[in-house]
């Protein structure tokens, strides 16, 4: 009897590896090499993983558990380019994303009518971050943000610079959730600082002319792992966003 009840109480705790790798790149853009060290495959079999019905439920479960029905469907409008850039995140060809939305819609739609009970949904990782937002200006419903590491700030300022490496992005998503998939630790808030909370309608343009001209200026550090990374400072940022917004 023990161990039927352990075993049950393991089903019940205990992802599956399609859930898991699902979960973890729901959270956090994840690449293929790092799902296959932390899951113990290889890079082919999280391929053929991501290729499977069980690893689609896993996905159609997570849009269903993170969101009521009104909000998943202003989820699904307003990210861009879902089928190829949700498609790429999550490891799924954009073909099969349409029919994913609609088996979603169609779940909401039963539990809307009591034919399916609502599950259960899932702790967001990212809400145990303390993130310390120095200043937010503008408005609108999405972001344009400046993070940086403190440790790096006050090497730069023990040697009277001005600027120092800063992560200049966007995001449609709340923005903890947006740092957590980056950083994907809570260990970094610390020392993880938001120079800079830009709040706009239109965070793709905004974050385009903001890298534009500071790639114009000699900011943008190219030997950074990833593309948005730059020798600036919230200051100068702000100063930019000020110009846009008066031009």
């Amino acid at each position: 009897m023990v161990d039927k009840d352990t075993t049950t109480e393991s089903k019940v705790t205990k992802p599956t590896t399609a859930e898991a790798v699902a979960e973890q790149s729901w959270w956090r853009r994840t690449s293929k090499k790092r799902l296959a060290a932390d899951h113990n495959l290889t890079e082919e079999q999280v391929d053929k993983l991501q290729n499977t019905p069980e690893y689609q439920k896993a996905v159609e479960d997570l849009m269903l558990k993170q969101r009521s029905a009104e909000n998943f469907e202003k989820w699904v409008r307003t990210y861009p380019d879902m089928n190829r850039v949700f498609g790429a995140r999550m490891g799924l060809e954009p073909k099969v994303i349409p029919d994913m939305v609609k088996n979603v819609r169609r779940r909401y739609a039963e539990i809307a009518a009591g034919t399916a009970e609502a599950p259960e949904s899932i702790p967001n990782p990212s809400k145990n971050m303390n993130l310390n937002v120095e200043e937010t200006i503008g408005s609108g419903r999405n972001s344009v943000y400046l993070y940086y590491d403190q440790q790096k700030r006050d090497s730069a300022e023990s040697k009277d610079e001005s600027v120092w490496e800063c992560k200049i992005g966007m995001t449609i998503q709340e923005l903890y959730i947006r740092i957590y998939q980056q950083t994907g630790t809570a260990v970094l808030a610390e020392r993880l600082k938001i120079g800079l909370h830009i709040k706009t309608d239109n965070p793709k343009k905004i974050e385009r002319i903001i890298h534009d001209i500071l790639k114009v200026r000699s900011k943008h550090i190219e030997e950074a792992l990833g593309t948005e990374w730059f020798l600036t400072s919230p200051s100068e940022v702000k100063e930019i966003y000020k110009f846009i917004r008066e031009t």
